[in-house]
């Protein structure tokens, strides 16, 4: 079952957005190895402005890490649901982040992501989202 949810997600094209080089490299070599696509952005500024810059379909899911210098996740994903952007309000958001209590999780819901994935990554985790949250492959 998992081989073929693997397989499922292979042609996906991610948004990664990530402060930490070496998260950024891990993530990044995971998924590609696996057969997505990546995008990679430094911080919430510089994926808001990749968003608001693509066409309808440009991106499938993005993986955003919740603090980062510039802007952080939360802030960055209001950002990109306010926009008109076609595809601003139903693009899954997928918060990555150390921190795991209720006050995190809740704050990763009023800003409109849609999942909440701790560090250290867990890529079967990640790849489980991905796929729970695939809208178009």
């Amino acid at each position: 079952m998992q081989k073929e949810r693997e397989d499922s997600l292979v042609g996906m094209k991610v948004l990664v957005v990530e402060d930490n080089e070496l998260n950024l490299e891990i993530v990044t070599e995971v998924l590609r190895e696996r057969g997505l696509f990546v995008t990679t952005a430094e911080n919430g500024q510089i994926a808001v402005e990749l968003f608001e810059n693509s066409r309808q379909g440009t991106f499938d899911v993005i993986l955003m890490d919740m603090h980062m210098p510039v802007m952080g996740g939360v802030e960055a994903t209001k950002r990109i649901r306010a926009m008109a952007h076609a595809d601003a309000q139903t693009i899954p958001i997928l918060a990555l982040t150390a921190n795991d209590f209720e006050e995190d999780i809740r704050q990763t819901r009023e800003a409109g992501m849609n999942d909440h994935l701790t560090k250290p990554f867990d890529m079967e985790k990640i790849f489980g989202a991905l796929a729970a949250h695939a809208k178009r492959i």
